[in-house]
């Protein structure tokens, strides 16, 4: 029987390969330092953001605090204890809230997009806690960001990418989220009909 509720979210093979390019400058695991990171983001004059525990970790593990950092507590699917979440909220010069959205893996929901627009849209630090997957998030970080902003995701066993958000990358995110909406019929056109 066919379970109209909860059908299986299965992203088509195309896409897949088009995800599986970075979006922006991968720097290898075995090349990521402070200094290389700090050289990366210097001359970022908007915001800066992290998709991913993994990538959050890192750029808190350098004293670098996103001002949009979306996470799911999983790494590499596995639950992970972290306090990335207290560490971000303790920051004493920072004003951070924590938000939270559900998005199941394999999709981008309208109220993660939602959350997204709103935390990317005033001067707060925020923190967007996902109740099933951020991965696909990305998309519509790098499509909502301000320009010239800065978005960090983990290429899984490679390293990290950082994506410059211009008119190109809001481009291609745009097209990206409308081929997984045609093809997985989310509902959420209207959203990224801009």
């Amino acid at each position: 029987m066919n379970n109209q509720k909860n059908p299986k979210v299965s992203i088509p093979p195309d896409i897949l390969q088009v995800l599986k390019k970075p979006l922006g400058k991968l720097i290898l695991d075995s090349d990521i330092t402070e200094k290389k990171i700090r050289k990366e983001i210097a001359n970022s004059n908007s915001k800066i953001i992290t998709v991913g525990d993994r990538s959050t970790d890192r750029l808190i593990s350098f004293d670098i605090y996103p001002d949009l950092a979306i996470i799911d507590g999983v790494e590499r699917r596995q639950e992970k204890r972290s306090t990335l979440t207290d560490r971000m909220l303790n920051q004493k010069d920072k004003d951070v809230t924590k938000i939270s959205c559900i998005n199941p893996a394999g999709t981008i929901t309208k109220e993660a997009i939602t959350k997204i627009k709103f935390a990317l849209s005033g001067q707060k630090n925020f923190i967007l806690q996902v109740i099933g997957e951020e991965d696909l998030l990305t998309l519509p970080t790098c499509y909502f960001a301000p320009h010239y902003s800065l978005v960090c995701y983990g290429q899984p066993l490679e390293g990290l990418v950082i994506v410059r958000v211009n008119d190109s990358i809001r481009r291609q995110a745009k097209e990206l989220m409308k081929s997984i909406n045609n093809k997985l019929l989310t509902g959420y056109d209207d959203v990224v009909a801009v």
